[in-house]
């Protein structure tokens, strides 16, 4: 189902919840930006229809709120196992305006730790913003007066009384609290849990309820913990109980505590990634690699390695910036440093290079968000080529449209950039302007032959330079990385085009150059009737 179609339900300033990340999600554009991020690996998102499929266990719902109970199901109808959310929401308007999910514990289940975790952390402070307080009170179809038995339940809780509140519950009752392994089976074996839990926290910390939905059969309760009054962090949970209908006790119920951190859920994307298209391993592998050898291996590549801070190596840095694009150099300024101009052909060639992946920013859309934005990740190649590059390919959103616009990419300055169409052909001369330069500028060093061993014995004794070969090594591998999604954006199918497909990636640089300049436009929206 298109994600945006889900978007009519929720309130503009929807706050959402999902405990698998950091922070909650506030408004319809960061939740829009959110399920198309993290599709198929978050519940709280969508799947596609041949990945998993949300399968309720239970419903509880009163006329504000709603407390939903499920798991996920392979395409084949398989359970995955540790799979149980608890989801509440608040309805109001015929709109949702708050969310809050939190999710079953993978196994091994982490039993008592959790406890302890509190325990430990006791003084640490939560900020108050992560507590779900319901500005429309406690809401109930149970009759005025009288307190439900999962009212009984908290409030004794509260107290520390737990014989009080293990009376709520029928003595053949059956409750999970999904950080074990096993339910808890029967009033007297649920009341030792309960003793325990006791045991284990100060007298300061209490359970407090954030929202409670109940109707004689069932209930749904929102919570979190507070020492001496104060919400501590990562600390919230949700509940389901239903109730005995003769006694009105509680004879089952699942409690899901959330998760402390570190939360998982970004990296439960990068995972499903991974896990659709292993070839990600390999501009990863090489990523952690290059990083290695350029920042902390000795003796791999010549000279000392990035971290030793030796003053050569940033005066060199320097002296390459100040002649970026070899402009200084080339209109003779005063402060334009000497550099072998074989090292400086280099590393204009390469930052032309890097500078030429801008004509695929249409990869960074509304529609189509990734893990790293692309314009940020675009900047950083300028500073550090291949480090921002290959993380960028290996968290990138696969591209799902056959027909892209002009007007989808984010940002007037990206759209013109990205479709500017003398880009290529001015980065092709700025490359190309580079070769030349490196091969006859700064007579001083010689002819070819001359420059080219000087060039060789400083590269035996420098990082930098070196690493600027390996970047051009790898920018010639990884340069097709893109091409085939913005030709599928353009419309065109993946088996035409393969004349220019093919020179785009597999020609270097020259290759990209001639494709960005020839390649078809992204049309304008309003040229075509949608």
């Amino acid at each position: 189902m298109d994600s945006s179609l889900l978007l009519e339900y929720f309130d503009e300033n929807i706050n959402y919840i999902d405990t698998a990340y950091y922070n909650p999600i506030v408004g319809k554009d960061a939740l829009l930006k959110h399920w198309l991020l993290h599709t198929n690996s978050s519940p709280l998102s969508t799947f596609s229809s041949d990945n998993y499929q949300i399968a309720i266990d239970d419903i509880v719902s009163t006329p504000n709120k709603v407390y939903v109970m499920y798991h996920l199901e392979s395409a084949d109808g398989e359970t995955v196992k540790d799979s149980t959310h608890i989801t509440f929401y608040y309805v109001s308007d015929d709109k949702i305006q708050r969310v809050f999910d939190v999710a079953e514990p993978d196994s091994p289940k982490p039993g008592d730790s959790g406890l302890n975790l509190l325990k430990t952390v006791s003084s640490l402070i939560g900020d108050e913003n992560i507590a779900m307080t319901s500005d429309t009170g406690i809401e109930s179809t149970a009759s005025v007066g009288k307190k439900s038995a999962i009212e009984s339940y908290f409030e004794a809780w509260t107290k520390g009384d737990m014989k009080a509140a293990i009376s709520s519950f029928t003595a053949d009752c059956q409750i999970r609290d999904l950080q074990y392994d096993d339910a808890f089976s029967g009033r007297d074996e649920f009341e030792k849990h309960l003793l325990r839990v006791k045991d284990c926290l100060p007298s300061s910390f209490a359970f407090v309820v954030d929202d409670l939905a109940v109707t004689k059969s069932k209930a749904g309760v929102l919570w979190h913990v507070e020492n001496n009054g104060d919400p501590l962090s990562f600390t919230r949970g949700c509940s389901f109980y239903t109730f005995d209908e003769k006694s009105g006790l509680i004879n089952s119920g699942f409690e899901i505590p959330e998760k402390a951190p570190p939360k998982m859920g970004y990296l439960n994307t990068l995972k499903s990634k991974f896990e659709a298209e292993p070839i990600r391993f390999i501009p990863a592998t090489i990523w952690v690699a290059y990083m290695y050898i350029l920042f902390i291996s000795d003796g791999i590549l010549p000279g000392a390695n990035a971290l030793s801070l030796e003053q050569r190596t940033w005066e060199e840095v320097r002296d390459l910036s100040l002649n970026f694009f070899l402009v200084s150099p080339a209109l003779n300024l005063p402060f334009s440093p000497v550099v072998h101009p074989m090292l400086e052909g280099v590393f204009n060639l390469l930052l032309a290079w890097a500078a030429m992946f801008a004509g695929f920013l249409s990869d960074e859309r509304k529609d189509k968000p990734n893990l790293l934005p692309f314009g940020p990740m675009l900047v950083g190649m300028q500073f550090l080529t291949s480090g921002f590059l290959l993380p960028y390919l290996f968290t990138r959103s696969v591209e799902t449209n056959s027909q892209v616009y002009k007007e989808d990419i984010d940002g007037e300055i990206q759209t013109l950039v990205a479709e500017w169409k003398p880009l290529g052909s001015l980065l092709a001369f700025v490359g190309t302007s580079s070769i030349l330069w490196g091969l006859f500028a700064r007579p001083e060093f010689g002819d070819f032959n001359e420059r080219y061993a000087s060039f060789g014995d400083l590269l035996s004794i420098d990082r930098v330079g070196s690493s600027f070969i390996v970047d051009l090594v790898i920018f010639a591998a990884f340069q097709s990385w893109f091409v085939d999604d913005d030709l599928k954006r353009r419309g065109i199918e993946q088996n035409d085009q393969s004349i220019l497909r093919n020179v785009a990636k597999y020609v270097p640089f020259f290759g990209l150059a001639t494709y960005l300049t020839v390649r078809p436009p992204l049309p304008p929206s309003e040229s075509i009737d949608r």
